[in-house]
C-alpha cells in the first residue's frame, strides 16, 4: 500500500488444481472500483518466491509498505 498516493498492489502465487502454480498481481487505487488484476503461470514455487521477492523490492523502491499476509500492518 502506497498510502501518500492512495494506492494499492498485492502479489501472491496460487496453486490450482493440477499443481501449477500462478502469480496473480491485483492493483488500483484505494476506495476505487476501478483496480486490475493480471495472472502469469510460473515453472515452480521457488520461480514464484524470486519473482514476489523481485515485485516486493521495486514496490518498496516506489514507496509502498509491506502488508501482513491476513491484509493486517
Amino acid at each position: 500500500m502506497n498510502p501518500e498516493k492512495a494506492r494499492y498492489y498485492q502479489v501472491f502465487l496460487d496453486q490450482d488444481l493440477f499443481g501449477d502454480w500462478t502469480l496473480v498481481k491485483i492493483w488500483g487505487g484505494i476506495g476505487s472500483n476501478r483496480g486490475r488484476m493480471h495472472s502469469t503461470g510460473v515453472e515452480s514455487y521457488e520461480a514464484g518466491i524470486e519473482l514476489v521477492d523481485e515485485i516486493a523490492r521495486r514496490r518498496s523502491q516506489r514507496g509502498y509498505t509491506c502488508a501482513s499476509p491476513t491484509g493486517r500492518s
